[in-house]
C-alpha cells in the first residue's frame, strides 16, 4: 500500500527560514533535541497579526459547531498574544489540500486547525509540514498519522514532506484510533463477545484501526482478520464483527453489516467513528441491527465542571447546545491550547518552530476535556469515547468510556 502525500503547489516563499534555530528554540521553550520531532530549521511568520486558519470543508458533519467552538474560544481568551494580534480564518473549500495551500500562502499564518474527517489529514499534512506550520486537528483520529503500523507501510514518516527539515508538525487533542481500538475491545468484552471477525475496506484509516482492534483483541478474546465478505465471516464462526471503514466506503460497510445482522440478529456489530452517522442506518433493514459505534466525546453527565461550563457558554452564544458527543468540545480545546502556547511563547509567538515544539510539549494541561499531555508524536494521553447503539434506525449515545494513552 502506498501512502499518498500531496506536495504544495505554487506556495512561493513563506516567512523567513532560520537555519540552526532548534537549539535556541529548545532553550527558550525548555526542552528538546534537534531530532525527528524538532527538525533543524524554522519559518518565522511576518507582520503583527498572526493568522489561525481552520479547515472545515463545506458539508462536514458538525462543521458549524466546530467553527463556532473555535471562535468562542478565541473570543473568550482575547485576540492578542503578547505584541501580536490574532485573527481567525475559517476555510470551507471542498478539498482539504486547497485549504492547506491557502494557509501556507499567507506569510502571517501561525497555525492550521484541521482536519475534520478521520484520515483526511493525509491530504494536507505534507503541505503544512513543508512550511513548518503547526497542524492541530480537533477530529482526525487516524493513528497512522502519528504512529507506525504494519497496516500502512511508511507511516507516519511518509506523510511529512519536510520531516528532516522541520520534524513533526502535527498534533491533536482528540484521541487517536489506537485508543479507540482499546475501548472497542473493552466494549466487546463487556458484551460477552467470544470470537471476533475483523475486516476493513483496505484504506489506510480502515486497515490501521482494524489491525489495532485485532492486535488488542487477540490478547483477551479470539480475533481473526479476513476479507469484507459475508461468506468469510460465516466461515470464521465468529459471533461479532468489527469493520474498519473510511467515510468514503461507509456505504459498503453498512451493506455488509446489514446483511449479516439481518441473517442473525444475535451477531454483534462494531464500527468506529467514521460510521457515527445516523443517516447511514436509516434503511428498514438496518434498523434492527445489533450495532455499537464508538466516537470521541462525552455524555453530558460525564463532563467535568469546565466541560459543563463550555456547553453553557456555547448555548448562550449560539442558542443551542453542541451535538453530543460531537467534536465541538475538542475544537474548543484545540483553540484554547493553541492560544495558551502562543501566549507562553511571548515575543517568539511568530516563530513556527517554537509553536510546534511547545504544542507537542504540553504537559498536565487542565481543560474542558480533563487533564492531558501531548507526546512528541503529537498524541494526547486522554481517551474519552462514547458508544452509541442502534434503536429504530437512530444511533443513540448510551455509554461513556475513557482510557489513558
Amino acid at each position: 500500500m502506498r501512502i499518498r502525500v500531496l506536495a504544495p503547489c505554487s506556495r512561493g516563499w513563506i516567512g523567513v527560514r532560520v537555519l540552526g534555530i532548534c537549539a535556541t528554540a529548545g532553550v527558550m521553550a525548555g526542552a528538546a533535541s534537534c531530532g525527528t520531532t524538532s527538525g533543524s530549521s524554522s519559518v518565522t511568520a511576518t507582520g503583527t497579526t498572526l493568522k489561525i486558519y481552520a479547515s472545515v470543508p463545506a458539508g462536514s458533519p458538525d462543521g458549524t459547531d466546530i467553527i463556532d467552538a473555535e471562535r468562542l474560544a478565541l473570543q473568550q481568551s482575547g485576540t492578542t498574544a503578547g505584541k501580536y494580534k490574532l485573527a481567525f480564518v475559517p476555510l470551507t473549500g471542498t478539498k482539504v489540500s486547497d485549504n492547506a495551500r491557502t494557509a501556507i500562502e499567507d506569510a502571517g499564518a501561525i497555525a492550521y486547525l484541521g482536519e475534520v474527517t478521520p484520515g483526511a489529514s493525509a491530504d494536507s499534512l505534507g503541505i503544512t509540514n513543508a512550511e513548518d506550520l503547526l497542524q492541530a486537528s480537533p477530529a482526525d483520529t487516524a493513528l497512522e498519522l502519528t504512529q507506525s503500523t504494519p497496516a500502512v507501510p511508511g507511516a507516519p514518516k511518509d506523510y511529512y514532506e519536510a520531516l528532516s527539515t522541520y520534524g513533526h508538525t502535527f498534533a491533536r487533542v482528540v484521541p487517536s484510533s489506537a485508543l479507540e481500538a482499546k475501548v472497542q475491545v473493552q466494549e466487546m468484552q463487556s458484551l460477552g463477545v467470544k470470537k471476533l471477525y475483523v475486516t476493513s475496506d483496505g484504506s489506510p484509516y480502515g486497515a490501521a484501526i482494524a489491525r489495532a482492534v485485532r492486535t488488542d483483541g487477540s490478547s483477551v478474546l479470539a480475533a481473526v482478520q479476513g476479507p469484507p465478505t459475508e461468506s468469510a465471516f460465516r466461515a470464521s464462526g465468529a459471533d461479532a464483527l468489527f469493520y474498519g471503514a473510511s467515510q468514503q466506503d461507509a456505504a459498503a460497510a453498512v451493506k455488509l453489516m446489514t446483511s449479516i445482522g439481518q441473517s442473525d440478529s444475535r451477531v454483534k456489530l462494531f464500527a468506529p467513528s467514521t460510521l457515527d452517522d445516523p443517516t447511514l442506518f436509516a434503511g428498514a433493514g438496518a434498523k434492527q441491527l445489533n450495532l455499537y459505534v464508538s466516537a470521541p466525546g462525552f455524555l453530558s453527565r460525564d463532563l467535568s465542571a469546565l466541560g459543563q461550563t463550555f456547553v453553557t457558554d456555547f448555548k448562550s452564544a449560539y442558542g443551542h447546545a453542541p451535538a453530543e458527543p460531537g467534536p465541538a468540545i475538542f475544537a474548543y480545546e484545540t483553540m484554547q491550547a493553541l492560544l495558551a502556547v502562543l501566549r507562553e511563547a511571548g515575543s517568539n509567538a511568530n516563530n513556527r518552530a517554537t509553536v510546534v515544539h511547545d504544542f507537542l510539549s504540553i504537559k498536565n494541561r487542565q481543560s474542558v476535556l480533563g487533564t492531558y499531555s501531548i507526546n512528541s508524536d503529537g498524541d494526547t494521553s486522554l481517551g474519552p469515547f462514547v458508544f452509541s447503539r442502534l434503536r429504530a434506525g437512530t444511533l443513540v449515545p448510551f455509554r461513556f468510556v475513557q482510557v489513558q494513552g
